[in-house]
């Protein structure tokens, strides 16, 4: 995945009619000013030399992840200590940002980008939590590559829940419920919990409680192995859902830990993640926005149902219709209220289902959605859009794009030489708009005797604006590594011109951005930037104060100045050079 800014700024100030570019960008992003974490990823390849799977002498170790987007452009290496206690273990440290979040990854073996694959403890990657503190350093537990190990260890690992809030909104009864850990570490059956009444906490309320319950597990696996596991009140059949899952795929929002190599405990955690507080009840009104599902072709309003799903009505029983506004701006947003009845500070799960083919009618990202108890009557929560997928992500028209790629001097990984002249071709392969990646792949066609060639492909309407390519010489997948593609984006739709791409650089296109400020002239201040459709330039006279203003016509379905360039559709428009002193930025809607 391929992260980008949501918003850029820059600042104009008109002296004389004369435009000065500020000195530096100004970044909307709170990320540059988050926090880090010191992090050492460790891996002991003992078992892949001795399998003949790794070669120290020729091969190399590096860590991919979410946290520097899987290796691309660099991962990051490891390296061993050939004189040292085990040379065998291969460590690397970096810092990362964002911290008290999930960071997923797994150990690859260089060259060739050779994963792991993992033994399924929840179907995901490897996984650890940052730590909370800004600047604390953490060392992800030492693991054998592939979780193969010379032998299997067996650790007494105690877990510990927190069911006062349980309790006290009458989901748990302490005389009849039973309350237990399950996991893949158990085959998701019961490891039943019993209170441990030496154990008091303390919580943001100042209330007091003796409601943790706790069993002991002998669990056999890998060391550091990661593992899935959640809490289950047999009342109910209430399976918890964690306030936030791991965003890595196949986790369903569930809690993990790492096989440590000794007996251990888990942090004692609240059921469901619900503090123990008093218990309000809110009208909750939710809302979601259809547009893109209707646009792509997924949901049809006049027959298509919405609903709302959470863990307030047991994920879909009984069943919560959100209906939508015939007579609004956009029919295409549907809600209902809600009234929920929880502990203040809970956050209670949920995501929307809808009548459309994908995920069965779930929505598809990883994490569910969630939504916070908070004193009071009502609340109103925002739109957001179904999937989280924006319809200005997507073409509004059937669109015919030609891509150009130059093939002069050009190599495949598998070191064949291009060669027209031998019968060499050239074929375009990507998703989700071509085929399947390596099936049906359409052939470019060459210009004249030159090395550019082309070829011209109508996006249906509803393809997504972001398209992600790779080319390959006779059909065969040798441009780059795998994952290693061209990013490009679609700026107009009806027809649109790719920049030239050249075989082997795998060029990443910002979504937008290069917002740039040129020289007076005529009593305008040129502004240009790398659109698109949805985003728009906002004003504001001073940034402790005040609103950002929104120039609507800017917006790049509205461009009817811009020009192309070697990088992408630039947008131009003209700002007066008499206005006061003015702060820029894009965004994306």
């Amino acid at each position: 995945m391929f992260l980008k800014p949501q918003t850029e700024n820059r600042q104009i100030s008109m002296k004389s009619k004369i435009a000065v570019l500020c000195a530096g960008l100004l970044l909307a992003s709170a990320a540059v000013c988050s926090a880090t974490s010191i992090v050492t990823f460790q891996v002991d390849m003992a078992q892949a030399i001795a399998n003949a799977g790794f070669d120290p002498l020729t091969q190399t170790m590096t860590v991919r992840g979410s946290f520097n987007n899987w290796g691309s452009p660099t991962p990051l290496a490891l390296t061993n200590n050939p004189s040292g206690a085990n040379p065998t273990v291969y460590r690397g440290t970096t810092s990362i940002a964002a911290n008290g979040t999930v960071v997923a990854y797994k150990y690859v073996i260089e060259p060739g980008t050779v994963y792991e694959g993992v033994r399924s403890g929840g179907g995901h990657n490897r996984l650890i939590t940052l730590p909370a503190a800004n600047g604390a350093s953490i060392t992800a537990p030492l693991v054998y590559y592939g979780d193969v190990t010379p032998a299997d260890i067996t650790s007494t690992v105690t877990f510990q829940v927190n069911m006062a809030q349980q309790i006290n909104v009458g989901a748990f009864d302490p005389n009849s419920s039973t309350v237990s850990a399950r996991g893949y570490f158990n085959g998701w059956a019961t490891s039943s919990m019993t209170n441990d009444p030496s154990i008091h906490t303390t919580n943001q309320f100042g209330l007091v409680n003796s409601n943790v319950y706790t069993v002991a597990v002998d669990i056999t696996g890998a060391p550091g192995q990661t593992i899935d596991y959640k809490y289950y009140i047999d009342t109910g059949a209430n399976w918890e859902s964690p306030t936030a899952g791991t965003g890595d795929p196949g986790d369903n929002n569930n809690r993990f830990f790492n096989l440590p190599t000794s007996a251990a405990a888990l942090p004692i955690i609240y059921f469901n993640d619900a503090p123990y507080a008093p218990v309000t009840t809110n009208a909750t009104t939710f809302q979601v926005d259809m547009t893109a599902q209707v646009l792509a072709g997924n949901f049809d309003p006049s027959s298509g149902t919405v609903e709302v799903r959470g863990n307030f009505n047991s994920w879909g029983t009984p069943q919560i219709l959100a209906t939508n506004n015939p007579n609004a701006a956009n029919t295409n947003i549907y809600s209902v209220v809600i009234p929920i009845t929880d502990g203040v500070g809970a956050r209670e799960q949920y995501k929307f289902w809808a009548a459309v083919p994908q995920n069965g009618g779930w929505e598809t990202m990883a994490d569910n959605r969630s939504m916070t108890v908070i004193p009071g009557n009502t609340q109103t929560l925002p739109v957001v859009y179904f999937s989280n997928i924006n319809p200005n992500d997507l073409l509004p028209a059937d669109t015919l794009v030609t891509f150009t790629l130059n093939m002069t001097n050009a190599v495949g990984n598998d070191a064949h030489t291009f060669n027209p002249d031998a019968g060499d071709w050239v074929a375009i392969n990507g998703i989700p708009s071509f085929a399947p990646w390596d099936a049906g792949l359409p052939q470019l066609t060459r210009v004249g005797d030159s090395l550019i060639y082309t070829i011209q492909l109508l996006l249906p309407k509803g393809s997504p604006v972001m398209q992600t390519y790779k080319f390959g010489i006779n059909s065969v997948d040798d441009e780059a590594s795998a994952n290693n593609n061209h990013v490009r984006y679609v700026r107009t739709a009806g027809n649109y011109t790719m920049p030239l791409d050249k075989f082997g650089n795998q060029y990443v296109e910002p979504s937008f951005g290069q917002l740039a400020i040129g020289a007076a002239s005529g009593g305008n201040v040129p502004i240009s930037w790398l659109g698109r459709p949805g985003v728009h330039l906002q004003t504001k006279a001073d940034l402790s104060s005040g609103s950002w203003q929104d120039l609507a016509n800017t917006d790049g379905a509205n461009w009817s100045n811009g020009h192309s360039s070697p990088d992408g559709f630039v947008s131009v428009t003209n700002y007066p050079s008499s206005a006061a002193k003015t702060f820029l930025r894009l965004i994306k809607q």
